[in-house]
């Protein structure tokens, strides 16, 4: 099944699919998968948070109520909406999403730097895309773009995202760990803010590394499982530094839920993509980019000015790669680079000898 301009097939045995309409059947193993509100529902597991059956009746609940409303809009019914969600977790959450476009676009920006070509000529797929602000700035780029996740309730946010900023990619919900995709279909693939909470991150990343064509790049944003700052889901200084026991406690009494996720170091990170047959392993602190350091206060503008700063020094550098909030990686897929990409190989081992 061909969409927009990629082939999909069925997750669980690579089979051809057919059907148009409400399901799709696999040829080969006979599954059949809903397509609902013109999402492809192809997940052979649910998230963590939600089952199968109410995350879909989720979804078809926020597109009918978000009709005629804007992305802000619709983010702020969706957290009124859920009330495992408390309203200083929805505060932070909803900050950070409308500033997300911003901050993804810088991250693309600086990945692509380590792995120069012409990306008119190239495929891109991101895992675990949540609201698409990353697609926003790369589908208008790419020669073909694409999300999946594994919540349909966020693609149906996803969608109205895109829509706001006339961008038509496609969005399957999908697993991380069984991509719809064929082996080598993709000249990059992105997990932003993403690889933490995926159910088995091994499996992740060698699903990342199979629908890669060799050659390509495979770049990650993820929180530090050693940062001093706040958590990223909850807030708490050196929050990953906490046993999960407490740290479940502590979330529990304020009326959230407490996140699933495995925080990675540098370390693990390294581990993850060598163990998935990435090489040109590039591991870094980002700079906290202009288009996010507008949006703060100012102590927060002026902290983030000093750690950009600190970035510009080795020390600063190597310190904060340990205890910074953030991690960029960059990895390459072995093999002959086509066409535009030559330049990745070099420029990604370059990075990793000077980080």
């Amino acid at each position: 099944m061909d969409v927009g301009g990629l082939e999909v097939v069925c997750p669980a045995c690579m089979g051809a699919l057919r059907g148009s309409g409400a399901v799709l059947r696999c040829a080969g193993c006979g599954r059949e998968y809903p397509v609902i509100r013109g999402i492809p529902d192809l997940r052979l597991w649910p998230d963590p948070y939600i089952g199968l059956d109410e995350d879909r009746a989720k979804g078809e609940k926020l597109a009918a109520a978000c009709a005629g409303l804007s992305f802000e809009e619709s983010i702020e019914l969706y957290y009124r909406e859920t009330d495992v969600v408390p309203p200083f977790q929805a505060r932070a959450f909803t900050r950070g999403l409308l500033a997300a476009t911003g901050r993804a676009s810088a991250s693309l920006a600086e990945w692509e730097r380590a792995c120069p070509a012409d990306t008119s000529r190239l495929k891109l797929l991101e895992l675990g895309c949540g609201t698409a602000p990353l697609l926003v700035g790369a589908a208008p780029r790419y020669a073909a773009a694409a999300g999946i996740d594994v919540a349909f309730r966020w693609l149906v946010i996803a969608r109205k995202r895109l829509e706001e900023a006339g961008v038509d990619v496609p969005l399957l919900c999908a697993c991380a760990e069984a991509l719809p995709f064929p082996a080598a279909s993709f000249d990059r693939v992105v997990a932003d803010s993403a690889i933490e909470t995926f159910r088995d991150q091994h499996l992740a990343a060698a699903e990342a590394s199979r629908v890669a064509a060799p050659g390509a790049c495979f770049f990650m944003a993820t929180p530090n499982r050693f940062s001093l700052g706040p958590d990223p889901h909850i807030g708490v200084p050196a929050g990953g530094w906490i046993p999960k026991p407490l740290l479940d406690r502590y979330v529990r009494s304020r009326g959230a839920i407490p996140p699933v996720r495995t925080l990675l170091s540098v370390r693990a990170l390294r581990h993850l993509l060598r163990d998935a047959g990435f090489d040109a392993i590039a591991v870094t602190a980002p700079a906290v980019p202009q288009v996010v350091r507008e949006t703060l206060s100012g102590p927060l503008r002026r902290a983030t000015g000093l750690y950009n700063a600190m970035l510009s020094v080795t020390p600063g550098r190597i310190m904060l790669r340990g205890i910074g909030p953030l991690l960029h990686a960059v990895a390459r897929k072995p093999g002959a680079v086509a066409g535009p990409g030559a330049g990745a190989t070099s420029a990604a081992a370059s990075a990793e000898r000077t980080t």
